[in-house]
């Protein structure tokens, strides 16, 4: 399987979204899918993302950049991800990780590791992640 080297800037949910939408645009992604790689088993709510998308033998990875973790610009970022999938056909899959692997498994990724995070991963609804989670007190709400 041929692997590009990981896409975006940890933290940073909107760049990443970005960069991932510029390096595919125009690319075939019949029969592709993108598996959403958490680090947080049952806890969606702080959970931090990386994506993984596949399409035939070639899979982009990026780095963990999207979900509630990094704030209101991370949840919305893994909405648009998971809607522009949807809207090109490709199912949504996910696999959580260890915490501590999460970055590893993201900012390496080797064939067999990106194997062992494809074979994990389950059929996940994408309406989990297009929801936007309530906004936090001390997010957007800061006053000087």
């Amino acid at each position: 399987m041929q692997i590009a080297d990981p896409l975006g800037v940890p933290g940073a949910p909107l760049e990443t979204l970005q960069a991932v939408l510029t390096h595919l645009e125009g690319a075939d992604l019949t029969g592709g899918r993108l598996i959403l790689v958490r680090d947080r088993q049952g806890d969606r709510g702080d959970a931090r993302y990386g994506a993984v998308l596949v399409a035939g033998d070639s899979a982009v990875v990026t780095v963990p950049a999207f979900g509630p973790h990094y704030g209101r610009a991370g949840a919305q970022a893994l909405a648009e991800l998971t809607r522009w999938a949807s809207a090109r056909g490709m199912p949504v899959r996910e696999t959580a990780v260890n915490p501590a692997d999460l970055v590893r498994v993201l900012a390496e990724p080797g064939a067999d590791e990106i194997a062992r995070v494809i074979a994990a991963s389950n059929p996940s609804d994408p309406a989990i992640y297009t929801a936007l989670p309530p906004q936090r007190p001390d997010e957007d709400d800061w006053e000087a």
